[in-house]
């Protein structure tokens, strides 16, 4: 009696316990349909994460709207002037003067790397710079005129690593500067400066690195030149003084980056292709013909005069 007592309760208890668990209750199920996979949230970089490197560009590659190109060979690669105006800013260098187009860098370099040495690109329309200048750049206080003009310019400068050296022939310019303390400046402390001379400006080639780079940007730079091209009609050798702008800036200028206070005239006309004017561009080739007109103007007011003095004795004789 008291095991079948037993018994009872505890079958009791567990369909007490039971029920529960398979009730159903009173919502609706819904349609037998697997739910959803769930998506892990897209993961983002860290800020300080790095990128891959630009894809830099081979080949011929026009340069604005002045006509110049560059002619850029397998061994190196040509990339977009903000990745020459980022390289600048990781550099702590200044921009060079007029347009910066972009950035040349040797084939397999990584341009944001802080070791890589690389050359800006630019162009600056300052008219003709006259080649017979260049004899400023012997005089004996020269560096010091460089160093004077740096600090206007909020620039630093320690020496010449390379003195600036101009050939006529072609022509164009080359220096370079020591810019930083050894190691300073996030590592680019040396500037290799090319100038070639247009017609109407200044192509610029500004390479920057560290002064143990500078070996290698001297070999570079030959090729570097090569690439750029001036258009027909716009070259060095292409300039006329009877409708050219004569630059202010004298080749020592350059360097520099200081113009003349005056304007200056052409030294040697035969050097020119023109007639040997001022620097007052086109009008220059008018002044013979103004001055002419002055002369005729003057002649007839003269005789004008001396007419009305005539009819005026005649009219007093009467």
């Amino acid at each position: 009696m008291r095991k079948n007592l037993t018994r009872a309760i505890l079958a009791a208890l567990a369909l007490f316990i039971a029920a529960p668990v398979y009730a159903d209750g009173p919502g609706d199920g819904g349609p037998n349909v697997a739910a959803p996979p769930v998506r892990a949230a897209p993961v983002t970089p860290p800020a300080n994460a790095t990128t891959a490197p630009p894809e830099g560009r081979t080949g011929i590659i026009p340069l604005g709207n002045d006509g110049l190109s560059l002619n850029v060979p397998a061994g190196y690669r040509f990339y977009s002037a903000e990745e020459a105006q980022a390289f600048l800013q990781r550099a702590r260098q200044s921009a060079p003067s007029g347009v910066t187009y972009g950035l040349i860098a040797r084939r397999g370099d990584d341009i944001r790397a802080a070791g890589t040495w690389a050359t800006v690109v630019s162009y600056d329309a300052i008219g003709y710079v006259q080649p017979e200048t260049a004899s400023g750049l012997s005089d004996t206080t020269f560096e010091d005129q460089v160093r004077e003009a740096r600090t206007n310019q909020n620039r630093r400068f320690e020496s010449f690593a390379a003195d600036p050296s101009f050939t006529a022939d072609t022509p164009y310019l080359v220096w370079a500067e020591n810019v930083a303390a050894p190691g300073g400046a996030g590592g680019k402390d040396l500037r290799y400066e090319q100038k070639i001379l247009g017609r109407d400006g200044v192509a610029c080639m500004s390479s920057i690195g560290s002064a143990d780079q500078m070996p290698q940007m001297a070999a570079a730079a030959a090729e570097l030149r090569g690439m750029l091209t001036f258009p027909e009609g716009k070259r060095h050798s292409d300039f006329d003084a009877a409708v050219d702008q004569v630059s202010a800036y004298s080749v020592p200028g350059l360097v520099t980056g200081v113009p003349a206070a005056e304007p200056q005239a052409v030294a040697d006309a035969n050097t020119t292709g023109g007639t040997g004017q001022t620097a007052f561009g086109g009008l220059a080739g008018y002044f013979p013909w103004i001055a002419l007109g002055v002369i005729v103007l003057a002649g007839a007011g003269y005789l004008l005069m001396r007419r009305r003095g005539d009819d005026d004795e005649e009219e007093e004789a009467a």
